[in-house]
């Protein structure tokens, strides 16, 4: 079981690694870094400079009818970097997957289990072509996150299952009350994420498509969402500070306490990138390490919930 583990541990640090490549793609506009799929400018190693592409590269790589922007060798590797990323995630999932098949003497169903994960990578590595083929359509790319969030919650799902194969003393739902408020604050957390997706597709549309407005402007023509985005984080802090002053009281767990204090500095971290973006035009710097404290507060929230449940093994 160990190899197993020590595979699963490695695809849940390229989960989050991932993310924030993503999430740096995105922030530094080098979503067309590479205008094909898989390939690079046709490419597996992408050019350097732009002498090595033939002069009409523009017309040549032409997404859904658009015309490229001129060739930056920056964004054609921040983007590249990014899918060589998926591509060493998907090859640890897919040895997960080959690994499973020897974990049947200890559960049978992880071997199903492994596949799904599989098929999600997969689903994955699909969505993202298309994200690049329909221009950076904005829905994609919400779905592109949505399914790197689901991944991440089913590998850290897997962790903990095989950490109670070895250990089946775990009492279950050892703390219902703050397995009920954990619940919910991973609820609301991923709400928040997918909403941050949409007000992140309504700055894109305005900025880059339809240029109506520009970093100085944009935020005064969003729309309810982006309001709802922003109020919406004090509900997750309120719920935090209830859950850690649960705990405090308690004193039942300090594991849950120290894991929730974790996951509440995410959230503050959160806020104060959030916080930039709101009055300072949208830095670019300051988008990845937002989407990062997100994606990190959900991932110690789910597996709080995971481990105030106690054991999987049990009803």
């Amino acid at each position: 079981m160990t190899g197993f583990r020590n595979i699963l541990f490695l695809s849940i640090v390229g989960t989050f690694m991932v993310i924030l490549a993503g999430s740096i793609v995105r922030g530094t506009g080098s979503g067309l870094g590479c205008p094909d799929w898989p390939r690079c400018f046709g490419q597996w190693v992408p050019p350097m400079d732009i002498t090595d592409l033939p002069a009409n590269y523009k017309d040549i790589y032409k997404i859904a009818g658009k015309t490229i922007a001129d060739f930056d060798p920056f964004k054609t590797w921040t983007e590249y970097i990014n899918r060589l990323l998926g591509v060493v995630l998907g090859f640890f999932i897919v040895i997960l997957f080959g690994l499973s098949f020897g974990m049947r003497r200890y559960e049978r169903n992880i071997p199903w289990f492994c596949g799904g994960l599989l098929f999600l990578i997969l689903l994955q590595g699909g969505v993202g072509a298309l994200v690049v083929s329909t221009h950076l359509k904005p829905f994609l790319i919400t779905i592109h996150m949505f399914l790197a969030v689901v991944l991440l919650m089913g590998l850290l799902y897997l962790q903990k299952y095989c950490r109670d194969l070895e250990d089946i003393s775990i009492v279950a739902k050892t703390d219902p009350k703050g397995l009920i408020i954990s619940k919910i604050l991973v609820f609301v957390t991923f709400i928040q994420i997918l909403m941050g997706t949409q007000v992140r597709q309504e700055v894109d549309t305005l900025i880059r498509d339809t240029h109506a407005a520009t970093d100085t402007t944009v935020i005064g023509q969003l729309g309810t969402i982006f309001y709802v985005h922003r109020t919406f984080s004090l509900v997750i802090v309120a719920l935090f500070i209830y859950l850690l002053i649960y705990f405090q009281r308690t004193k039942y767990n300090r594991q849950a306490f120290f894991l929730t204090l974790l996951a509440f500095f995410c959230v503050l971290g959160n806020v104060a990138t959030g916080i930039t973006l709101n009055y300072f035009d949208f830095p670019a710097n300051a988008q990845p390490p937002h989407l990062f404290f997100g994606v990190s507060a959900i991932s110690l929230l789910y597996s709080l919930s995971l481990n105030l449940r106690g054991t999987l093994l049990e009803d």
